[in-house]
């Protein structure tokens, strides 16, 4: 069957239209938990319950392809739990804007967590540089403040700061199911990868630098075209698979939950190794129990960024390694390690000082004691029948070839 032409519309001075698509944003807010999260309580002024059946629909797709790519395993060991908070009204930005954002907390059993924002958009012409804007959250009274004016009490609650403590990375959702992505592409490429960079500046990009990051396209579909930078994510999809987009709505569609489900991995990952890494720098237990008990906390939070990576299907893997790579992942769980040397280190030092204090002791110890069995011996034949004086004798030089031998072995030990 012939693929339908795209119809392109002009304006007055015969200049092609912008194309017509569908946005929605995914934020991700990286926090860590004060406590394990057991639930929310009362929804605070500005948070309005969702609807459940749409609220069990997400969740239920997510841990769908959650199970896809991480193994049924994986899943069930529970390290990872979404929980529906609930509908923020956005009130007040340009026309086009999202009107509501639907949040979840995606928590992982190490403490850390992710606020999952999720906000669909009205259809409108294509406009890289408005849904910049919107994401931009330096922006004093944009969407992004507007939005954590109503979430910060919760997050406060949850994670004892007003605002998020670690990463936010926004995800772009492109829809254009009356146009082909290789005419959004030719029309728009240069914009994408601005939205990608979300780059302000509205001088273009040299060629070569368009045509390379446009090529690094992780997805395998016709179609289809998934891009990742160092802050922010970018799926596009034409008209050729718009008929697997059919989403209920306030859900994501199903061609976007790989590629969201991935990020959240990552960023996981990276919030663990945050995490532990703080935990690492600050100042250093004193004793060696002490320092046995961080070094296994650290290993049990090692254990759950080694459990958080995915290898389960050729797309996960190559956004994985080159995710890794963009958000510094690797050197950071270098440095946790440079940390832990030093911390086992640490461990190793305080031990064998431990054993020569004993040591230490138990030479003055036993060579006091020596030398009051010797003392007693010459009293007893000097004053058989005076009990009280042998014994005298004897502590006392017990006592005396102690201190004599802390003060000579003390400078030795120093």
């Amino acid at each position: 069957m012939r693929k339908k032409p795209d119809t392109q519309s002009h304006d007055a001075s015969g200049t092609p239209a912008a194309l017509t698509v569908e946005p929605a944003f995914v934020l991700l807010f990286s926090i860590h938990l004060k406590s394990a999260f057991k639930g929310f309580g009362t929804l605070p002024p500005g948070i309005a319950p969702l609807p459940p059946e749409q609220s069990g629909d997400y969740v239920a797709r997510l841990a769908e392809f959650e199970t896809r790519l991480l193994g049924k395993t994986f899943r069930e060991a529970g390290r990872l739990a979404r929980a529906p908070l609930g509908r923020i009204a956005l009130d007040g930005l340009p026309k086009g804007a999202p009107t509501h954002a639907d949040v979840y907390l995606l928590a992982h059993k190490s403490g850390v967590a992710l606020w999952e924002v999720w906000l669909p958009a009205p259809t409108q012409p294509f406009d890289a540089a408005r849904w910049i804007g919107w994401l931009d959250a330096e922006t004093g009274d944009g969407l992004i403040a507007q939005l954590w004016r109503v979430l910060g009490p919760v997050n406060k609650e949850i994670a004892g700061k007003p605002a998020w403590s670690g990463l936010y990375f926004p995800i772009t959702l492109l829809r254009a199911p009356q146009h082909t992505l290789e005419t959004l592409v030719e029309r728009h490429g240069t914009e994408l990868v601005h939205l990608l960079f979300l780059d302000h500046s509205r001088r273009a990009f040299k060629p070569e630098l368009v045509a390379d990051e446009l090529a690094r396209d992780y997805c395998a579909r016709e179609g289809g075209m998934t891009l990742l930078a160092r802050r922010s994510g970018l799926d596009v999809h034409g008209r050729e698979d718009s008929a697997e987009e059919v989403s209920p709505a306030g859900v994501p569609p199903r061609s976007a939950l790989p590629f969201l489900i991935t990020l959240e991995l990552l960023l996981i990952e990276r919030a663990v190794l945050a995490h532990l890494y703080q935990r690492l720098s600050h100042r250093m237990p004193g004793s060696v129990e002490e320092l046995l008990t961080l070094k296994q906390e650290v290993l049990d939070g090692l254990e759950e960024y080694y459990g958080a990576i995915t290898s389960a299907t050729r797309f996960s893997d190559e956004v994985t390694a080159d995710g890794e790579r963009l958000l510094g992942l690797g050197d950071l769980y270098d440095a946790v390690m440079d940390r832990l040397d030093t911390v086992s280190f640490a461990i190793t030092t305080r031990y064998q000082k431990r054993m020569t204090l004993m040591q230490f002791w138990l030479t003055v110890v036993f060579g006091a004691t020596e030398i009051g069995f010797i003392a007693s011996g010459i009293a007893t034949w000097y004053y058989r029948a005076e009990l009280w004086t042998v014994l005298a004798w004897t502590v006392g030089a017990t006592l005396v070839s102690g201190l004599i031998l802390v003060l000579l072995l003390r400078g030795k030990l120093e």
